[in-house]
């Protein structure tokens, strides 16, 4: 086989050898995060990102697979399945590929795939507002370039990945002299060793040596239940849940706002996301059958489901009324523990998506939340740093609502973030005003590394306690107590007023109390308060004020 060109098929099939590739592989590019907690689990981010990609390139029929349809099912499946900064930028890495391919017609060329990944690099340095060199970014452009440099007219498409991965791996050798906690740690990047894999695979999809059934991951098989749709079945108003994916008929999005007026009308827990070639619908109703009739003047119905919640065992909790009217303003909020999850809906939350460390929700996990709440003007709190590009992305592609994310980088600050909400100020200035209330507070956490490894200048040993301050480790040590005093010191508590602390869910509520007595004797002058997050990962999170 030349490779000289392909058709929509072989490039689904080295998509999906990508995915595949990755998804076996995402447990070595987790083990590459230089921070040694589960802080990121950048192989697994983009295991899920990419698993998206395979349920939407499933979408398309069998008998009409052509380049355009596969690469905006790519662009769009990455996009809605994006999770962790990870994710994010992969997403926009296949968005930039896939709007190069989608215009070349019936074939790929080994041209088009070199301007398709320069299409990648430029779609990826756009969406990061202050890019980091030593990252998939330096590795995704380096190699690009260098491909773009040496092409010839006599390259085939496998040419061209073998020179860009050759390329790809002399950059990723190179990260950890760009990064210092790289070179540090003795590891190269992480998420441009996941890019790398991806195209590996899809070398390995294109000659024929690698299977292109995508892995099913638990994660990427119960992501599209929408679980907090679902009501107690006593209480249920709607009973059919219904689902389609619409193929536009016009090659534009329809009107999203209209689908879900009318929607409206039949039903409830509305989602409607359109781009131009395609529209995911979701509505409960006891009418499925109007809402099909609807749909189908758009385009094509495909992977339609209905299913009966009356009839469903699953006893998941609403979280919004079903007969809620339309706020002015709403929030939704990440959580990462029940006791956390229950202090954020004594703060006015009206919508918690479990998330945080080792779970960052998706881009479609915030726009049905933003669906959900049913508000003119909706807060977004990430609530951790590696979620904050996928709550902007959604807030970008959210439609009938102003949407404006508070980047609250932990718990704390998200805490800290709703102490200063008030529902019916001007969203910008509330936004405004919640951002600013973030620099109040200093957060920390206590957990266990996971691993061996140099950080920051200290020697840390698998399964040793790990006091972090702002994102950054400060102590390293062995007993509990100790190491929270140490911590508390490098928070610079005695200039402080108030300490909180979160206990995670493997600490007993009279282990927390004893702390508690042992840290009032310790630090006088502060008041100290303590609850029940139980968080997992972090036994104890903590705020000081």
């Amino acid at each position: 086989m030349d490779n000289m060109q392909i058709n929509g098929i072989v490039l689904m099939d080295m998509i999906l050898a990508g995915v595949n590739k990755l998804n076996i592989e995402k447990a070595s590019i987790d083990s590459l995060n230089v921070f040694p907690v589960p802080d990121g689990d950048t192989g697994t981010n983009m295991s899920l990102t990419l698993n998206s990609v395979a349920k939407f390139l499933g979408q398309i029929p069998k008998d009409n697979i052509t380049v355009e349809k596969v690469a905006k099912q790519m662009s769009y499946g990455a996009l809605m399945g994006a999770r962790g900064n990870s994710g994010v930028i992969l997403s926009q890495i296949l968005g930039g590929i896939g709007k190069v391919l989608e215009q070349k017609g019936d074939v790929v060329t080994p041209k088009d795939m070199v301007e398709g990944f320069a299409g990648g690099v430029e779609s990826a340095y756009k969406a990061v507002v202050k890019p980091m060199e030593g990252t998939i970014l330096t590795v995704c452009r380096e190699a690009s370039a260098y491909l773009t440099e040496v092409y010839q007219e006599d390259y085939s498409i496998e040419q061209c990945l073998r020179v860009y991965l050759e390329e790809g791996y002399r950059s990723l050798n190179r990260t950890p002299e760009m990064l210092p906690v790289l070179k540090q740690a003795g590891v190269v990047d992480a998420g441009a060793k996941g890019l790398l894999t991806i195209v590996e695979g899809m070398l390995a999809g294109l000659t024929g040596e690698i299977d292109v059934t995508a892995e099913k991951t638990q994660q990427e098989s119960n992501a599209n239940h929408y679980p907090e749709f679902h009501v107690d079945t006593e209480n249920i108003v709607f009973q059919y849940c219904t689902e389609m994916i619409v193929h536009n008929r016009e090659k534009k999005p329809l009107d999203a706002e209209a689908a879900r007026e009318y929607l409206g009308h039949i039903g409830d827990c509305i989602l409607v996301v359109s781009t131009d070639e395609i529209t995911k619908v979701h509505v409960h109703t006891n009418n499925p059958g109007q809402a099909l009739e609807y749909f189908c003047v758009f385009g094509d119905l495909n992977d339609i489901k209905i299913e009966n919640m009356k009839a469903q065992s699953q006893n998941f909790a609403p979280q919004v009324e079903e007969t809620q009217e339309r706020k002015a303003m709403a929030v939704v909020a990440v959580s990462a523990g029940e006791g956390l999850s229950e202090i954020f809906k004594g703060l006015q939350v009206d919508y918690l998506i479990t998330g945080g460390q080792t779970m960052n929700p998706s881009t479609e996990e915030f726009l049905s939340a933003i669906e959900q709440v049913n508000a003119d003007n909706v807060i977004l709190l990430p609530n951790n740093k590696n979620i904050i590009l996928a709550a902007e992305q959604a807030a970008k592609m959210a439609e009938g609502a102003a949407v404006r994310v508070v980047p609250s980088r932990s718990i704390p600050q998200g805490i800290a973030a709703m102490m200063a909400y008030n529902s019916e100020a001007d969203i910008n200035e509330l936004a405004e005003g919640m951002q600013e209330s973030l620099q109040m507070v200093k957060s920390g956490e206590v957990t266990y590394a996971v691993r061996d490894t140099m950080m920051e200048g200290l020697e840390i040993k698998e399964g040793q306690l790990l006091g972090i301050v702002e994102g950054k480790i400060a102590v390293v040590g062995d007993e509990m107590t100790d190491l929270i005093k140490q911590t508390l010191n490098a928070m610079e508590t005695a200039e402080k007023e108030l300490v909180t602390l979160y206990y995670g869910e493997d600490v007993q509520e009279e282990e927390a109390e004893e702390l508690l007595a042992v840290l009032e004797g310790e630090f006088p002058d502060q008041e100290f308060e303590i609850y029940a997050g139980k968080q997992a990962v972090y036994a104890y999170l903590i705020s000081v004020e």
